[in-house]
């Protein structure tokens, strides 16, 4: 779902570059939980040898994309280009901006563009209200799907063997102490949210905290993403929400379809 015009190649193995792609796995090493690395640390969480791992992590130091004390390595800004590269040159992230503006500006919330990726939801745009607070998922980040409101409704549009495939092979870890664990539970969310065309969560990522999400389809009737409006639930009723949030995000992704 992250291109709506990409094809299924026969790509080969002997047509791979073994080193590019371990590349990858050296930078996605590093996470939140840990940020600084050595080369051993590296080496074993990728599959390497030390030395070959200090190479690689040398390499990025010499590119600005990593610095290093000596012992223990971490990424540094210049490895956004990467990231930057893919907003400048993708059209659908750049064609939703003016219409996340619009949105954002007729409902005074934060919105959102969001793509499906395997099996996590990846947050392209945003548009953020003016607020003291503002709520939502920063453009890059990538979660699982089962845990937003945007992942489930995105999730809705495969079969339903693709679904119960899907749960079946992931774990549900609950965010909030009110999230939802059962799968068989959320399959039948996940479904409804499909029927009705929408689909809205409360206290599932994060307390005090409400999603509604509608699939957005280019003109091909291709499902190519999300659009989302994340609000604090005091703010006011579900069923207010659904009245005045649904008709929006729906009349936004109508006129975007005829841009995409």
């Amino acid at each position: 779902m992250i291109d709506q015009n990409s094809v299924e190649l026969d790509i080969q193995k002997r047509d791979l570059i073994e080193g590019l792609m371990k590349g990858f796995d050296v930078i996605t090493a590093f996470t939140s939980e840990s940020p600084q690395l050595t080369a051993s640390e590296v080496a074993e969480r990728v599959g390497l040898t030390r030395s070959a791992a200090r190479r690689y992590l040398l390499t990025l130091v010499h590119t600005g994309m990593a610095a290093s004390d000596g012992k223990k390595f971490w990424l540094m800004p210049r490895l956004l280009n990467l990231g930057q590269s893919y907003l400048e040159s993708a059209r659908v992230p750049r064609a939703v901006v003016p219409f996340l503006q619009r949105l954002t500006q007729q409902l005074q919330e934060s919105t959102n563009f969001s793509l499906l990726d395997g099996d996590e939801i990846v947050y392209v745009t945003r548009v953020t209200a003016a607020q003291l607070v503002n709520a939502g998922f920063e453009p890059g980040t990538r979660l699982p799907a089962y845990t937003t409101t945007a992942g489930r409704v995105l999730l809705g549009m495969r079969e339903d063997a693709e679904i119960t495939a899907y749960l079946d092979r992931v774990t549900l870890i609950p965010h909030t102490h009110m999230a939802m664990t059962d799968k068989a539970a959320l399959f039948a969310e996940i479904v409804t949210m499909r029927k009705q065309g929408y689909g809205i969560t409360e206290n599932q990522f994060e307390m005090g905290m409400r999603g509604i999400a509608i699939p957005v389809k280019n003109r091909n009737g291709r499902v190519i993403g999300a659009l989302s409006v994340t609000s604090n639930i005091a703010a006011c009723s579900r069923e207010d929400a659904i009245a005045r949030g649904v008709p929006a995000l729906q009349t936004t992704a109508n006129t975007l379809m005829m841009w995409v």
